[in-house]
């Protein structure tokens, strides 16, 4: 019993301590914009797939938290640990995300509002057809639930986050090419991505804790959100850290692509 006590507190702390690390990790690219007055270097398509994420998240969790249909239909599938694995700190991190990640948004459409000089940037096609196709997805997901006899709301919820972890298996993306085309991570805060991997490095200790207390490793796979969104997020954080200080370490410095303080003054 006490060690099931130590086990529930330590719990927690991990998944404070990555919602703290995960919440701050929005402000540094925030901050950076408003340093350099631009949004230069910070890709559009990044934000708003962010964004749509973040949202979804807030909503897997606010399902497994408050409805108690789906927490019935979850103990149900789970006889042996019939409490979800969502936390508190799970559905405070995605809500304050989402609203940190609109006031980002905000320095794309209201760049004159906050004296941005940036160059304009238009969202892709291909992050149109993507945020479309979410939409679709969940509309068709809603009443098919109501129709059918082998969906419950429960899958409904599962598909909300299995769409946030496709958002984030591929939001990262166009910060990498565009990182990649402009041989060059400037504009780009590498203060968030550390954060980012910290955070998720906790969020996935976690998650493993709390399936080994409850005796039943089958909680770890009914949070499949948590568990792939934290491998995930690792990989491509590891790839922005490649960039940054491996790859394009001698062009962060400077406003011309290639120039740094160990560029020869002459040529």
């Amino acid at each position: 019993m006490l060690s099931d006590t130590w086990t529930q507190s330590i719990s927690q702390i991990l998944g404070w301590a990555y919602f703290i690390l995960w919440s701050l990790s929005f402000y540094p690219q925030a901050l950076h914009n408003h340093s350099r007055h631009s949004t230069d270097g910070f890709s559009i398509d990044f934000a708003l797939l962010n964004l749509l994420g973040l949202t979804s998240y807030t909503i897997f969790n606010a399902c497994f938290l408050f409805s108690p249909v789906v927490r019935a239909q979850y103990a149900q599938r789970h006889p042996q640990s019939p409490t979800p694995t969502v936390q508190w700190n799970d559905f405070v991190y995605a809500l304050h995300g989402a609203l940190i990640c609109c006031y980002l948004g905000s320095h794309f459409l209201c760049a004159r509002f906050w004296n941005f000089e940036s160059k304009p940037q238009r969202v892709s096609n291909l992050t149109l057809v993507v945020v479309l196709g979410y939409m679709g997805v969940v509309s068709l997901a809603i009443p098919w639930a109501l129709v059918s006899a082998s969906w419950e709301w429960i899958d409904v919820v599962y598909v909300i986050g299995m769409t946030k972890v496709f958002l984030t298996a591929i939001k990262y993306t166009p910060q990498a090419v565009m990182n990649y085309w402009r041989q060059s991570t400037a504009g780009f805060s590498i203060g968030a991505i550390l954060l980012d991997l910290a955070g998720a490095a906790l969020s996935l200790m976690q998650l493993v804790l709390d399936s080994s207390l409850q005796a039943d490793w089958s909680g770890t796979v009914g949070n499949v959100a948590k568990l792939l969104l934290g491998n995930i997020t690792i990989l491509f954080d590891l790839i922005f850290i490649l960039q940054h200080f491996v790859l394009y370490r001698e062009r962060r410095v400077g406003k011309r692509l290639g120039l740094s303080e160990y560029d020869p003054l002459l040529g």
